[in-house]
């Protein structure tokens, strides 16, 4: 029988035997990448002494004689894998002498450590001999795991080295014959049926029932190069096309713990457990403090030799046991410890089931870029490695050598070894997902645990020290921002008097309905305040603001200061029930609105009413701007009998009134957020707040009387005040868009032609961005701020292309409780490759990223972000319970302060710059993985077809709402039978553009996703809108996002095949799942398929079409429609990699199978 390798090579099967479940894994995951070194074994020894080549090439004939694993090898026949042994013959050894160039030998045991094996034609031991100097060797020996073990490779020195001293001395070798490991393994499958075995997967079934996965990748979310990492030791290759991509390289950072193997062994024998127990549940806190969960799986090396006559057998027999970390209820390290020797004691108990048994019992999918069960493995070697390895090789000097060797199994390593009194920890990382700065925080923060927990056993693993205080004061101090200067302490209204004074004839306000210079916007105030004091407003009491954007809005806003009261927004688009609830909520008594409008008309029933200022010019009827006009009596008729003396009109000098007599810690406004139990929660904001944000905003964004703000915001928004007060304070000139205008409708009425600031939510500039082009961005742009969402690096790419670096681009975030914003970024070129951070802190505030105790959580470790400083509002106006749970003392800051609780996950980048991650709440559990959606929106943003995207669950599935950019459209032909939907309530803020980008499809979507995230990360239904809707402040409304069509079966209706590629594939999942039918978008996965199904799918492709597919192919690729496709391609790659002549002979052999590029038949 002639059979061909993954790789492509011809090997005849004259026979074979049934390779072990564990070969059987190993072989699968070489299938995945055949390129990838990480379950390669290398063995490199530095040999000093005479050493002689034909003594050490017997010594290897002879061990790989004795061990038929040696001479094994693994083909495959109708895609499943056969062990075939072949006779003892030569054995080859490369010798390269470099005694000339030793500095080659470095580079070259690099090469051959990380290179890949060929599993089919072998061999599966690779030796190299490198001479560097008359008197010294470089043996270079590797293995493929699938032929030995950790264990082995100490028979395998021991054994050379007995073979090597022998042939020097002309003595024969005695040594006892060995099991064969086929012989081993064929016992291992009929044991695999027993009872003992059926106890021991019973009890693995029920242990790891529902395991969640360790999420460590949120601590480098799309991960980047940052300027001055090391990135020493990274593994290279990647691979595309229709195979996808592969997964990084591994690296490695060791750190000696002085005086902690000893200390180890103390605890353990005071704890009657094993030094290997002290070290896991160590390794267990340090995981938990960095990724906050508390039940998690880690993967631990076995022997696999319960019998004695395999100890001697070179071969593979090691295995992995998982196990469950218990980290529930606080424990203590002591608490802790004993749960580890139990739950450990019970799994080398049952360590009878072969893991990839296990991994099938449990039904766990396989996917690309994660290990099942586990995503870091711990390995504690029981010898001491003092020395360094050296020992007697013959009458040779033998240490152990670098080979080069980086590549990773896992995620995360920990390889722990005692070397004297010491310990020697080496954390080996996927350079894919991590770097070197964060495994040497992480081996810092190991360190600093296991010293904790050694020296007080009783402490709670949540109170161990992580950080060392240097790196707790340097966190702290970049969550510091600087100190306000005296003069910005002072309240708004007193610096808007100020303005007044300096720029009283300037214009402060533009709007539609006309103009305000700083005197009239004064004066107006000021006759609003004695109406609305002769309305019974008092200090301390709040004043609803009913009213559109415009100069009268402006005017109540300052009117209700004037009269010694906070004001509420209260948005005329709000249902009226809601608006109700506010009033209500805050105690409102006087709203200022317009009584003549009909859409207000029924606030008379529940509140007194308040005339707004006329428009500018249109005095007549009501109180107008300026001179006597700011003294007509209010609604009540008369004097004010406020007491409260000259309110500023008549053109007198502008001062603070009388009669307002409000301190800094005083409401200035109330804005409502949405509550968790449905109804909003009003957040009172003190002056003492908005005076250091402003004077903060003023100074850093530069504003001043030169400039003209754009005002957009609706008043319900707390970005209102960022655009307000900054520009009326410093004297600029407020330009205020009219009600219900679009900013492309504003600019392109000739508008905006002087705007130099402008302020937008994020998602709205998401839209302009698609077609920067259609708008009429006024010339003299210097500033945009943009907050409220996560910014895409696509839209910063647009941005940046358009508008270089003319433009200041600032990415702002804050909640409205720490008072409109704490944090800005500065987004620039490098931002526009990979996903902006929202910064670090503004002026007089304090940043804290900390863990659910409150404890500081270090760089790159996901924690929720804690606000303090002077932007910390009073709370929730009437809801001390919910003030008490958000603002919670800060310990870091002085007596009596409190800081913010966000609820939003974010983490410290190694540039000292904030990542936000998501909300905490959002975070989502699909199929037992932890999903944050803002990871998968990130990815989607990156495909060229898409312009917006949300992600959301629904169900336990994930479902992606996603936008064509601009000159893209929804495919002709709907790929997985999804109608695209359009939103309710979703208008694009400009004219629509020309379509000429990539036509965007769900199934291409999908697939496309699935070249880039883990397959769990890929949503199970994508919709096409024409836009995202958002709420009448620019956020997203996920509320209003349709809900997918689904199939009743598997999410769709079933689709026929479409194509001879679909077909022949939907025949070939039909008969490997025994299924009567395949449908075009139906996922191999869902329909039942598994790892070993997907190799025989394979071995059927390359039968009927004489193509090799790789096996990663089919699980980036796991609908029957994706899959055709990527088979297409490689077998159009294959044609075209044909010269002339061998096309030739193709097309005239009587055997060859008809083509027509697209078929197979």
């Amino acid at each position: 029988m002639v059979d061909r390798a993954a790789g492509g090579t011809a090997v005849t099967v004259t026979g074979g035997l049934t390779p072990s479940h564990g070969q059987e894994r190993l072989w699968f995951l070489h299938q995945l990448d055949p390129l990838d070194a990480a379950y390669t074994i290398p063995l490199v020894l530095r040999l000093t002494g005479d050493l002689s080549v034909p003594a050490l090439t017997a010594a290897f004939e002879g061990t790989v004689a004795r061990h038929e694993s040696l001479r094994t090898r693994f083909p495959d026949v109708d895609g499943r894998p056969v062990a075939v042994v072949d006779p003892p013959g030569p054995v080859a050894v490369e010798t390269i002498d470099l005694r000339a160039r030793p500095g080659d030998a470095e580079p070259l045991l690099a090469e051959r450590t990380n290179g890949a094996f060929d599993l089919a034609g072998g061999p599966l031991l690779r030796i190299t001999l490198l001479r560097t100097a008359d008197d010294e060797h470089l043996l270079c020996l590797a293995l493929h795991h699938i032929v030995a073990d950790g264990w082995s490779l100490n028979l395998l020195r021991t054994e050379l080295a007995t073979r090597y001293a022998a042939h020097l001395a002309g003595h024969p070798v005695e040594l006892p014959e060995v099991l064969p490991y086929t012989e081993y393994a064929r016992r291992e499958r009929e044991a695999a049926g027993g009872p003992e075995a059926e106890a021991a997967l019973a009890h693995w079934r029920e242990r790891l029932a529902d395991a969640p996965v360790l999420d460590l990748r949120p601590t480098v979310t799309v991960p980047v190069s940052e300027p001055g990492e090391d990135t020493a030791g990274a593994g290279t290759g990647t691979g595309g096309g229709a195979g996808g991509e592969r997964t990084g390289g591994g690296a490695f950072h060791t750190r000696r713990i002085a005086g902690a193997g000893a200390a180890v062994d103390a605890l353990a024998k005071e704890r009657r457990c094993t030094p290997f127990m002290v070290l896991l549940a160590a390794y267990q806190v340090l995981l938990h403090r960095w990724t906050r969960q508390e039940d998690f799986c880690v993967g631990v090396p076995a022997a696999g030799r319960g019998e004695p006559e395999l100890e001697e057998v070179i071969g593979y027999f090691s295995t992995t046991l998982v196990l469950r970390a218990e980290l529930a209820g606080e424990p203590t390290f002591g608490e802790l410890l004993r749960r580890v020797r139990r739950s450990s004691l019970t799994a080398f108990a049952h360590d009878r089931v072969p893991f990839e048994r296990l991994i099938d019992a449990l039904g766990i999918e396989r996917r690309l870029g994660s290990s099942p069960l586990f995503q870091t493995l711990l390995t504690v070697h029981t010898q001491d490695g003092t020395g360094g390895g050296e020992r007697e090789f013959a009458d040779l000097k033998c240490a152990d050598a670098d080979g080069g060797h980086r590549a990773s199994k896992v995620e995360l390593m920990l390889d722990l070894r005692r070397e004297g009194e010491d310990l020697v920890a080496v954390f080996g990382y996927r350079t894919d997902l991590f770097d070197a700065p964060w495994a040497a925080r992480l081996a810092r923060h190991f360190e600093t645990l296991l010293r904790g927990a050694l020296a007080a056993p009783d402490t709670p693993v949540s109170e161990l020290e992580l950080l060392a205080p240097a790196e707790r004061d340097e966190l702290l101090a970049l969550g510091t921002g600087a100190p306000a200067l005296p003069r910005d302490e002072a309240p708004v209204p007193v610096a808007l008097a100020r303005a007044v004074e300096r720029h009283a004839e300037r214009t402060a306000v533009r709007a539609p309905e006309g103009e305000l210079t700083y005197r009239e916007l004064w004066d107006a105030a000021g006759a609003l305040a004695v109406r609305l004091r002769s309305a019974g407003v008092r200090g301390g009491d709040t004043v609803g603001v009913c009213l559109p954007r415009g100069t009268a809005a402006v005017t109540a806003l300052l009117g209700a200061w004037r009269a010694g009261a906070a004001y509420l927004p209260l948005d005329l688009d709000h249902p009226r029930p809601r608006l109700e609830f506010m009033i209500e909520d805050t105690a409102v008594r006087v709203v200022v609105a317009d009584p003549a409008a009909e859409e207000t008309a029924w606030l008379g029933e529940r509140v007194t009413v308040v005339a707004p200022p006329a428009a500018p010019g249109h005095e007549e009827g009501g109180a107008g701007y300026g001179g006597s006009a700011g003294r007509e009596d209010g609604p009540g008729g008369g004097d004010s009998g406020s007491g409260s003396g000259d309110f500023g009109g008549g053109g007198g000098a502008a001062v603070c009134d009388p009669g307002w007599q409000a301190g800094p810690g005083d409401p200035a406004y109330v804005i409502h957020t949405s509550g968790s139990t449905g109804s909003p929660k009003g957040v009172v904001v003190p002056h003492r707040a908005l005076a250091a944000r402003i004077a903060w905003m003023r100074a850093d964004y530069g504003i001043t009387a030169a400039d003209e703000v754009l005002q957009f915001a609706s008043l319900s928004f707390d970005t209102h005040a960022e655009e307000v007060f900054p520009a009326l304070t410093a004297g600029a000139t407020l330009t205020v868009a009219g009600p219900g205008a679009t900013l492309p409708d504003h600019l392109a009425a000739g508008r905006g032609d002087r705007i130099t600031v402008l302020d937008l939510p994020t998602p709205y500039w998401h839209r302009l961005t698609d077609d920067l082009a259609a708008v009429a961005w006024p010339p003299g742009l210097r500033l945009l701020i943009l907050g409220a969402d996560q910014v895409q690096p696509t839209a910063v790419a647009a941005w940046r292309a358009r508008f270089g670096d003319t433009v200041r681009l600032v990415n702002s975030y804050g909640p409205t409780e720490t008072t409109i914003i704490a944090t800005t970024a500065e987004l620039g070129r490098a931002d526009a490759v990979r996903r902006p951070p929202v910064g670090g802190p503004v002026g007089s505030t304090t940043l804290t990223v900390c863990d659910p105790a409150g404890r500081l959580m270090p760089y790159g470790a996901p924690g929720e972000l804690l606000v303090g400083g002077a932007g910390v509002t009073l709370g929730y106006g009437g809801r001390p319970g919910a003030t008490a749970r958000a603002f919670v003392p800060d310990p870091f800051g002085p007596p009596g302060s409190r800081r913010y609780r966000t609820g939003d996950l974010v983490r410290w980048r190694p540039d000292g710059q904030l990542e936000f991650l998501g909300r905490i709440d959002d975070q989502v559990k699909v199929r037992g993985y932890r999903v944050e959606p803002g990871e998968v929106e990130t990815a989607l943003l990156a495909l060229e077809a898409v312009g917006g995207a949300a992600v959301i669950v629904r169900e336990d599935a994930l479902v992606a709402y996603v936008v064509p950019a601009s000159g893209a459209g929804p495919a002709a032909a709907d790929a997985e039978g999804l109608v695209p939907a359009s939103a309710p309530g979703a208008a694009g803020p400009g004219p629509a553009a020309p379509r000429t980008a990539p036509a965007l499809s769900p199934a291409g979507v999908r697939a496309a996703l699935g070249a880039r995230l883990p397959a769990y990360l890929v949503p199970n239904s994508v919709v096409v809108l024409d836009a995202l809707p958002l709420t009448p402040n620019g956020k997203l409304d996920r509320r209003a996002l349709p809900a997918p069509d689904r199939r009743p079966d598997l999410g769709g209706g079933y689709v026929a095949p479409r194509t001879d590629a679909e077909e022949l594939v939907a025949e070939v999942w039909a008969e490997v799942l025994g299924l009567d039918r395949v449908g075009a978008l139906d996922d191999f996965f869902d329909l039942g398929g598994h790892s070993l199904l997907a190799t025989r799918v394979l071995a059927r492709i390359r039968a009927a079409a004489d193509l090799v597919v790789p096996l990663r192919t089919l699980f980036v690729h796991r609908t029957a429609e994706a899959f055709a496709l990527a088979v297409e391609e490689l077998l159009l790659a294959e044609i075209e990699a044909l010269t002339d002549e061998d096309a030739g002979r193709l097309l005239a052999a009587e055997s060859a199978p008809q083509r027509n590029g697209t078929t197979t038949a």
